[in-house]
């Protein structure tokens, strides 16, 4: 992550953007468990997973993110939580939990940062308990034109048909995918049961 995306994830202006209006955009479609174990990949400086730790008391969440700096800045937001928030250095691509641990997975904003997504998609799945959601949003290729792909260049951007089937390649069993032209999309998707 460079120094300008790194001013961007910390800023107020994010913060509020993804606490107020993101995150409950997102959520009011996946249906939420009062009790759950949630990892977030790609957390940032831990502002979903603060206000997610405040809305729901019964969650556990595993905080990740690739970039060091901003896990000690989410690591210091989420110490006020005790055991109910870890936070580490993770690469999304090798997730080093157990199969089946989480009840949830949240990713927003970071698969287009992530090189191999696919093999990142086939992990959350992985990690994901029987019956277990995946909620995903990221930018599509349509974002990244003019001045914002000099200034937050993805890694590597992709199709929604390409997304729809590297879903079914790591084994979710159903998914609902929504897109908003060539700007960005919203994906719930969910673990089969055994």
């Amino acid at each position: 992550m460079d120094k300008a995306e790194k001013r961007v994830m910390r800023s107020n202006v994010w913060r509020v953007l993804t606490q107020r209006t993101v995150l409950p955009w997102i959520l009011r479609f996946d249906d939420l468990p009062m009790v759950a174990d949630v990892l977030e990949v790609g957390a940032g400086a831990g502002f979903s997973a603060e206000r997610l730790l405040d809305r729901f008391p019964g969650w556990t969440m595993s905080v990740t993110d690739y970039d060091p700096e901003m896990v000690a800045q989410a690591h210091a937001r989420l110490e006020r939580f005790g055991a109910r928030a870890t936070c580490e250095v993770v690469d999304a691509t090798k997730l080093p939990f157990e199969d089946g641990s989480f009840d949830r997975v949240l990713s927003l904003g970071v698969w287009h940062a992530v090189g191999e997504w696919e093999r990142a998609l086939a992990e959350t799945r992985r990690v994901l308990k029987p019956g277990g959601h995946l909620v995903l949003v990221d930018l599509l290729a349509g974002f990244f034109r003019g001045p914002v792909a000099k200034m937050f260049p993805p890694e590597r951007t992709y199709s929604m048909g390409e997304l729809r089937s590297a879903l079914a390649d790591a084994g979710f069993a159903r998914f609902r995918l929504r897109a908003a032209g060539s700007l960005w999309y919203r994906v719930v998707a969910e673990a089969p049961v055994a």
